[in-house]
C-alpha cells in the first residue's frame, strides 16, 4: 500500500481545495448544480426565512402608537393589528408572557441565527409615514415578569394613496440583528397622523442566516 495516502500526510504537505487563494473570505465550498466545485458566501447557507404578514384598518387604530396582532381566538387573527400599545416607541411596549403564545402571529425562531434582510411589500391608502417594526422578545422559563422588545429594525415608508400601489421593502442595516433559538419574532405597526388615518397591509420575509 502507497505510503502517501492523504490521510498519512503532514500539515506541511496538504494542499487547501481548489482556488482556495482566489476565494472571498467567509465563503464555503461546494458541488453546484453543474457538478463543479464553486465558492458561495456563508450567508446563502444555512438560510431561514420567517414571514409576518398583515394589515390595519382605519377602524383599527385612531392614534400614532403603535399596534400588536391581535388575539389568536379573535377571527381575524392573525393577520389583523387592531391592539393598541399606548406606546410611539417599540422599546417602551409592555409584553406579558402569555401575551406572546397566545398571538399566532408572533413566531418562535428555532435556531441561533442572525438577521440579514428584512424583504418585502406594504401598501396604504392613505400618504401618512407608516412605520412596520420588526422585534425580539426573549422569554424566560417560569418566569411571569414582563418583558421589552428589542428593535430589529423599523421601515418607515410614505404611504402612496393606493392600496394597487405597493411599496418595496428591502432593509439590509439590520438594528439589532442577533436571534437566540427561543426568541419570538413580533411585528408592530404605526402611522404618523397627519390626517384621516389609513388601511396598510404589508407581507415581509425575515431573513435569517445561521453563519
Amino acid at each position: 500500500m502507497a505510503n502517501n495516502e492523504h490521510k498519512n500526510l503532514s500539515n506541511a504537505n496538504l494542499h487547501v481545495p481548489k482556488d482556495f487563494s482566489t476565494a472571498g473570505n467567509s465563503t464555503t465550498l461546494t458541488k453546484n448544480s453543474s457538478g463543479n466545485l464553486s465558492w458561495i458566501s456563508n450567508t446563502s447557507l444555512g438560510k431561514q426565512r420567517y414571514n409576518i404578514a398583515g394589515y390595519s384598518l382605519t377602524s383599527d387604530h385612531s392614534n400614532s402608537n403603535y399596534h400588536r396582532a391581535a388575539h389568536m381566538t379573535d377571527g381575524q387573527s392573525p393577520n389583523q393589528y387592531n391592539i393598541d400599545t399606548s406606546q410611539t416607541e417599540v422599546t417602551n411596549i409592555v409584553i406579558q408572557p402569555a401575551n406572546l403564545i397566545t398571538r399566532s402571529a408572533n413566531i418562535v425562531v428555532d435556531q441561533d441565527s442572525t438577521v440579514y434582510k428584512i424583504y418585502g411589500w406594504l401598501n396604504s391608502t392613505g400618504t401618512n409615514s407608516v412605520t412596520l417594526a420588526i422585534a425580539k422578545v426573549t422569554p424566560e422559563e417560569n418566569n411571569a415578569g414582563n418583558l421589552n422588545p428589542v428593535v430589529i429594525d423599523e421601515i418607515t415608508v410614505e404611504g402612496l394613496g393606493s392600496s394597487q400601489k405597493l411599496i418595496q421593502i428591502n432593509e439590509t442595516t439590520i438594528t439589532s440583528a442577533s436571534l437566540t433559538a427561543g426568541d419570538y419574532l413580533i411585528a408592530f405597526i404605526k402611522e404618523t397622523a397627519e390626517g384621516e388615518m389609513s388601511n396598510v397591509y404589508w407581507q415581509v420575509q425575515i431573513c435569517t442566516t445561521t453563519y
